[in-house]
């Protein structure tokens, strides 16, 4: 491709810089905070479709795992019965008082889950397993012993009975066939029995399963049954058992009971014999009973003496002026009071008329002198009488003190021989008691063994197995099938959770707190003219050409060689972005950088200077990453002299600024690679450069470093308009691009957006340009066009 050396106005003009430089964007981008919307359904869908291949493979390898284990599990066979064991008698006698009816009680108790539960447990048991395999001398059975060969003889079917003899059975399994020899019973073949065997109760009903699983569908029916027989007679055996010794026992302590019984009464009656004040009292209790009277007659003489004290000590006090509960008590004095009452009246009426000194006057006085002395001498005999009872109550009291502790001095003699007497009648009461309760328990043990005896009934006799019981095919294959989709599902959204990427537009903007301006699909899904390209990167293959992941050379320039494909669309959204933002005017210096390299930082500068440069504008790009330069090969320009050779002072401004024909933009190339980068991108030469440039170009477009691993592109921030960070969709960090961006605002850089490329269908918001094919596609007239021009 072929360049021009520029103008000569280039290093004329004096430098101006547009107000749009100024005013675009804030110095400082402050942060928001916002909610971000729950995921929906197409969200964890999307997750599912991004790791299909994973899900696939742990779905797939679940099924195969169940499918293989299926195929090498041994099969087994399960033949089963249903018993009844009750304990009802057929005649219902009515004996409640006597005889408690353990089968009702047990219902209203336990559910009737005991009883049941018991003979679960003793079905089970190894001494009926151990009987089963004496009995039926399946120690010497073919059948039994070596269950897996087939053609193996089964034998002893003929000592079962009809009804429970299983139903597919061969009728020649065993008939004709001589017994075999006992066998010894060794654990093992315990053991192998016991792991046969199956027992549980059938829920809300009476019924017990009796269930047994073997390699052999004839062996598994055979042993049900026999197992069933043998319980059955090893209940009969043990009740005989358990009757006759329960018997014997109770006979032997009722012996001893009565001999106790009698041992305790002739004691008794001796120690009675010996003592009968003792026995008496303690009969009667006569010596309590006195005590009692006695005490209620000392409270009583208690009583009366208080009551005489209390009349002596008032009398004695009024002796003149008798208290009126004496006067109301003693009719004499009573009479005298009346009669001085009358005479003093007598005289106060005839004092004033007669004077005191007249004779009836003097006849008067005397007289009242006379029924005082009268009242004094009653009142005195009434006091002695008082006394006289006082003496008498205290008297009395002390009489019956002194008998009551004679009769505690005699209750305190007979009280040890009293409680000898207690013990030996509590000793003859609880001989008399054990004896009448082990005389009942007789009574009671021959009653339950006629009415409590378990009866077991065959409901349903086994039956010879068609089929496998395990494994169950449909069953595993169903169940590794749910859990390799659990697996699948837990294993995509795993790795989901394990992925610190970015990966969604929606996702990038509430992270990084900043607007997307344009996202970039990935070329081998945008159209038929992108097939085997992507975005992301290119490597320099020394050709003027990249080269992509998927092997084959991919053009970067896709706005200037494949204008209608949907790929140049998104870089002319990117234009529209920049060209008109919201909050003034368009930016003329614009730096692309990204957090770390291979993020399309490149091809991005590439296209964006190509669809600025379609409408005429005067575009320069500028390559500053000095480090590791890469738009020279695309553009096909000598990558020196270039910006480091002008900023090291070798050559003019003018001379490293080189004019393309295709795409029409002007540019400078990075140069040969500095011992000190970072020191010639933060000098005031490459400051006085861009504002000396700023007057001849309408956009520069620079292409500086990643920011996290140099600090170039955040020194050459603060001599830009605006920077847009382009990350890498579905490759990108979070915590990497969200410190590349913090770092930027820390030095002061208008971070304007985002531009997120390599975008595929797993991309939360993948751009649906096929569903507008008829808007995309090559014209054959414009190419030609395009190229003749």
């Amino acid at each position: 491709m072929p360049d021009r050396q520029p103008s000569a106005d280039l290093t004329l003009a004096e430098p101006r810089r547009p107000a749009a430089a100024a005013s675009y964007g804030s110095e400082v981008i402050e942060g928001e905070f916002r909610e971000l919307p729950a995921r929906r359904l197409r969200d964890h869908l999307r997750v599912l479709y991004k790791h299909r291949l994973l899900a696939v493979a742990c779905f797939a390898g679940c099924v195969a795992a169940a499918a293989l284990i299926t195929w090498m599990t041994p099969r087994t066979y399960s033949a089963a019965a249903q018993i009844q064991v009750a304990r009802s008698s057929p005649i219902k006698l009515q004996l409640k008082d006597n005889v408690l009816d353990l089968d009702e009680t047990e219902r209203i108790l336990n559910g009737a889950s005991s009883f049941l539960a018991t003979h679960v447990e003793a079905l089970r048991s190894r001494d009926v397993a151990e009987r089963a395999i004496r009995n039926f001398h399946l120690a010497a059975n073919p059948a039994f012993v070596e269950p897996t060969r087939r053609g193996a003889p089964l034998t002893g079917t003929s000592a079962l009975p009809s009804f429970l003899r299983p139903r597919g059975l061969p009728e020649d399994a065993a008939d004709g066939a001589p017994a075999p020899a006992a066998g010894a019973v060794t654990p093992w073949l315990i053991n192998q029995y016991a792991s046969y065997l199956s027992v549980k109760d059938v829920r809300a009903t009476d019924l017990i399963e009796v269930r047994f699983t073997a390699p052999n569908p004839e062996i598994a029916a055979f042993l049900t049954a026999a197992h069933i027989q043998t319980y059955i007679g090893f209940i009969q055996e043990s009740h005989l058992t358990t009757d006759s010794t329960a018997r014997a026992f109770l006979a032997q302590q009722l012996e001893e009971s009565r001999a106790q019984a009698e041992r305790a009464e002739a004691a008794l009656a001796a120690f009675a014999a010996d003592h009968p004040e003792v026995a008496v009292n303690q009969e009667d209790d006569s010596l309590a009973r006195q005590i009692r009277q006695m005490s209620v007659r000392i409270s009583d003489a208690h009583a009366q003496r208080a009551l005489a004290q209390g009349q002596v000590e008032f009398l004695g006090k009024a002796a003149r002026d008798p208290l009126p509960q004496i006067l109301d008590g003693n009719p004499a004095i009573q009479k005298l009071r009346l009669l001085l009452l009358d005479i003093q009246a007598e005289e106060a009426s005839l004092k004033d008329r007669l004077g005191p000194k007249h004779s009836q006057m003097r006849e008067l006085r005397r007289r009242a002198t006379d029924l005082r002395l009268q009242i004094d001498r009653e009142v005195r005999q009434e006091v002695a009488a008082a006394r006289s009872r006082l003496r008498a109550a205290t008297l009395q009291e002390d009489e019956l003190r002194r008998g009551l502790a004679e009769l505690e001095k005699k209750t305190t003699a007979l009280r040890a021989l009293g409680a000898q007497y207690e013990f030996l009648k509590g000793e003859r009461a609880t001989a008399r008691s054990l004896h009448e309760s082990l005389h009942k328990q007789k009574t009671d043990t021959a009653v339950r063994s006629e009415l409590a005896t378990a009866k077991v009934r065959v409901v349903e006799r086994p039956e010879v197995p068609r089929s496998p019981s395990w494994p169950n095919k449909r069953m595993n294959l169903l169940t590794g099938a749910l859990a390799g989709l659990v697996l699948a599902i837990g294993a995509a959204f795993f790795r989901e959770s394990m992925d610190t990427s970015v990966k969604s537009t929606e996702e990038a903007e509430g992270l990084l707190q900043l607007p997307t301006l344009a996202t970039v699909p990935n070329f081998a899904l945008a159209g038929p003219l992108g097939r085997g390209r992507f975005l992301p990167t290119f490597r320099p293959n020394g050709h003027g050409r990249a080269v992509g992941k998927q092997g084959g050379d991919a053009d970067p320039l896709v706005v200037a060689h494949d204008p209608w494909s949907p790929i140049a669309e998104t870089f002319r959204i990117l234009r529209t972005a920049l060209l008109y933002p919201s909050g003034g005017s368009a930016p003329q210096v614009i730096q692309l950088t990204s957090a770390a390299s291979g993020e399309g930082k490149t091809v991005t500068a590439l296209n964006l200077a190509s669809a600025l440069a379609e409408g005429g504008r005067r575009v320069l790009l500028v390559d500053v990453d000095l480090r590791h330069p890469g738009c020279h090969e695309p553009l096909g320009v000598p990558l020196h002299p270039g910006l480091s050779s002008f900023l090291d002072g070798r050559v003019e401004l003018g001379r490293i600024v080189r004019e393309i024909a295709e795409p029409r933009l002007w540019f400078i190339p990075a140069g040969p690679r500095p011992a000190n980068p970072a020191e010639l991108i933060g000098s005031e030469r490459l400051h006085a450069a861009l504002a000396e440039l700023r007057a001849h170009f309408d956009f520069i477009v620079l292409d500086s470093p990643p920011v996290l691993p140099v600090t170039d592109a955040v020194l050459l921030s603060r001599a830009s308009d605006c920077v847009l960070l382009v990350l890498k969709g579905q490759g990108a960090a979070g915590d990497v691009v969200r410190r590349a961006r913090d770092q930027l605002l820390l030095a002061g850089a208008r971070v304007v957006g985002l531009v997120v490329n390599n975008v595929t269908r797993s991309w939360g918001d993948y751009p649906l340009y096929h569903s507008y094919p008829h808007y995309f596609g090559t014209r054959p007239a414009d190419a030609v066009a395009a190229r003749e021009a």
